[in-house]
């Protein structure tokens, strides 16, 4: 078998029928993680032992064939996937039929389902703004959104760090939040904020961690239940205080490094003073390594 069906993500197995009963040929490394069964020990096995199709009203048999007839109107199934340290998962059954010399072989696909069942259960009940799968390096692998005008196509923040769109003085509270459902196994709920483009919001979030049925941790599935947009966003003293936080920058150390007095910059932190003068927001500005005109808009052209 070609070299790539051992490099596919995808889980996947290759059968066989000797008209008297089925066996695997081979699989996948993304099987075998998949199904937390070695390699050894479902060469072994009938496929129909740990693929139940029985819920479509099929045998195995009628499965197999159905999904391998080119003129089938089911081109694929959802079905059980026994796995060997959880519950039967949830997995969508595609199969392609082929020619290896003299014997007729099927090639298995299978698509787990388990997170796209979680969230279809989940938005039964309540309502979601966001949705978005999550790898073990925090990376995006998908983003859907439901009631939120996302300013990009979703597809642009694949492959991005979720930290990436989070703002800098809660990235290590998600962090933490992650890590920890991920090592208790546990549901948790975070709150932190977002940026979408240039704009932040209040999220409130729900993190589901999945597993492979070798107990190794698969992914998150992180769900956004409330996004509101800050009020404050457009605020300059709002802006001051999120930017001198992530920057880590007290008032004073402010203060001393632009040469401004420590009252305005006070007053200026608190809102007080609305819009400095040019040279005053510049040197405030340089030093937390913006524009002026990212803290006072006013200050567009």
């Amino acid at each position: 078998m070609n070299h790539l069906f051992y490099l596919l993500s995808d889980p996947m197995l290759i059968i066989e029928s000797d008209e008297s009963r089925w066996s695997i040929r081979d699989v996948n490394q993304a099987f075998a993680v998949f199904s937390g069964f070695k390699k050894s020990d479902l060469m072994l096995l009938d496929p129909s032992s740990i693929i139940s199709t029985e819920e479509n009203g099929l045998t195995f048999d009628q499965a197999i064939h159905l999904l391998s007839d080119d003129f089938a109107i089911t081109p694929l199934l959802e079905c059980k996937l026994v796995t060997k340290a959880s519950l039967p998962a949830d997995v969508r059954l595609t199969c392609r039929k082929l020619q290896m010399g003299e014997q007729t072989v099927y090639v298995l696909i299978c698509k787990d389902m388990r997170e796209a069942k979680w969230i279809d259960e989940y938005i039964t009940h309540k309502k979601i703004m966001i949705s978005s799968l999550i790898n073990e390096r925090y990376s995006i692998m998908s983003l859907k959104h439901y009631y939120v005008p996302v300013q990009q196509p979703s597809s642009s923040y694949v492959n991005k760090s979720i930290f990436d769109l989070v703002a800098e003085h809660d990235r290590s509270k998600l962090k933490r939040v992650l890590d920890y459902a991920k090592n208790n196994r546990t549901d948790e709920a975070v709150d932190f904020q977002l940026k979408l483009g240039d704009r932040y919001y209040s999220a409130e979030a729900v993190i589901q961690p999945f597993y492979n049925g070798n107990r190794t941790f698969k992914n998150f599935v992180v769900i956004l239940t409330s996004l509101n947009v800050n009020n404050q966003d457009e605020d300059p003293s709002y802006k001051l205080r999120m930017l001198m936080l992530s920057k880590n920058i007290s008032v004073t150390s402010l203060a001393q490094s632009t040469l401004i007095s420590l009252t305005t910059i006070s007053k200026i932190r608190n809102g007080k003073i609305k819009k400095p003068q040019r040279l005053t927001a510049e040197l405030i500005a340089g030093e937390l390594g913006v524009r002026p005109e990212m803290i006072w808009s006013s200050y567009k052209h």
